[in-house]
């Protein structure tokens, strides 16, 4: 007789819309924004220096790395308990409030 295996749950779904998501995402846009400035303001500013604003928009980049790892750690990013709802629903959340 052939087994039968039970298929895993499906991981939690949000398309990773998460605080440590976005707060990652927008400090990378930020930190590259900040790299194309130093790179072409130079030569519109006059001639101005702004090599330092690469390295400056690499370590903003850097750093929201960082931060999102530390967010995604504390609970703001993906759940880590698959095949569970992120809420329960609302019958276990009554049926908890009234104990």
């Amino acid at each position: 007789m052939p087994k039968s295996y039970a298929v895993p749950p499906p991981p939690h779904h949000n398309e990773g819309k998460t605080a440590a998501g976005w707060t990652m995402n927008i400090g990378i846009v930020l930190g590259a924004v900040v790299i194309a400035v130093g790179m072409v303001g130079g030569d519109m500013a006059g001639g101005t220096d702004l090599s330092f604003l690469l390295w400056v928009g690499a370590g903003l980049i850097a750093l929201s790395i960082i931060v999102g790892i530390i967010m995604s750690r504390a609970g703001m990013g993906q759940p880590k308990e698959y095949g569970k709802p992120a809420v329960a629903p609302a019958a276990a959340r009554t049926e908890a409030a009234h104990k």
